[in-house]
């Protein structure tokens, strides 16, 4: 898919397949720093990771990274993303996440949109940006264009309890991911593997589902960050695992947003 030349395509496009990549002009220096940063934390091992509910392989997801780097810190507030968002949205984009990958998640397909629910529903955004040019065989990023236009999941759709306890969460999410497959066969959606280069960004719309379900050889790397933001001041957030919006019932999710400076 090719870049957007303007304001008006990239709103548009964004509108009909749930998705833009834009280019990040001047951003090699920054990468390089960024991929320095990531290297000396997995030295380090002073690092948080992403929930083991989440994970598929042995490859960690750094989160809150930007707490011990100023370079990934400066990604989450580059220029374009943020003018991107203001556009896409027409509101302020509040980063609250990244997180750090070296290879592939390796993980099935699945929206933000289940991680991180609003009220109101999508105000939330994801920008993936690609470090290090991807090869194709290292589990690359697959999106399903116009998926982001289907009603948004709950967990009511698959007659299963909500969850109780923590425990509960990796047997509901499980049940969640099988779901989305008889739906993504059902719809015939047909997924599709965005070339990436160093210094490209996807942002994607909180419901479009993607995922990195192929990887032919997870010895390569697939360095990437991606950065979640919220929007609108008045913007509720709750965990869905817990919550039932068909019956109203909602479960606080508790949000800190990242700032500029320390």
């Amino acid at each position: 898919m090719t870049i957007p030349v303007n304001r008006t395509e990239l709103i548009k496009q964004f509108e009909i397949v749930g998705y833009v990549v834009i280019r990040l002009n001047n951003s090699e220096d920054l990468i390089d720093s960024i991929n320095y940063d990531v290297e000396k934390l997995l030295e380090s091992g002073d690092f948080r990771t992403n929930s083991k509910i989440y994970s598929y392989n042995n490859s960690p997801r750094i989160v809150e990274a930007w707490k011990h780097s100023e370079s990934i810190r400066n990604l989450v507030f580059h220029p374009q993303i943020l003018s991107v968002m203001q556009s896409l949205f027409d509101q302020e984009p509040l980063p609250f996440s990244t997180i750090n990958f070296v290879r592939s998640t390796e993980q099935p397909f699945h929206s933000d949109a289940v991680h991180f629910p609003t009220r109101p529903a999508n105000q939330l955004a994801a920008a993936w940006v690609a470090l290090e040019d991807i090869d194709l065989r290292s589990g690359p990023l697959q999106v399903i264009p116009g998926s982001h236009m289907n009603p948004e999941f709950v967990y009511s759709q698959i007659d299963k309890p909500l969850a109780k306890s923590l425990s509960d969460v990796k047997s509901l999410y499980s049940a969640y991911e099988e779901w989305v497959v008889k739906f993504v066969k059902e719809r015939h959606f047909v997924p599709v593997i965005p070339r990436l280069s160093k210094g490209d960004c996807l942002i994607w719309d909180s419901n479009l589902l993607h995922g990195s379900p192929e990887c032919i050889d997870n010895s390569l790397t697939r360095r990437s960050q991606v950065v979640h933001y919220h929007f609108g001041a008045r913007t509720n957030y709750y965990n869905l695992a817990f919550s039932d919006p068909i019956s109203e019932k909602f479960i606080p999710r508790k949000v800190s947003f990242i700032t500029e400076t320390t």
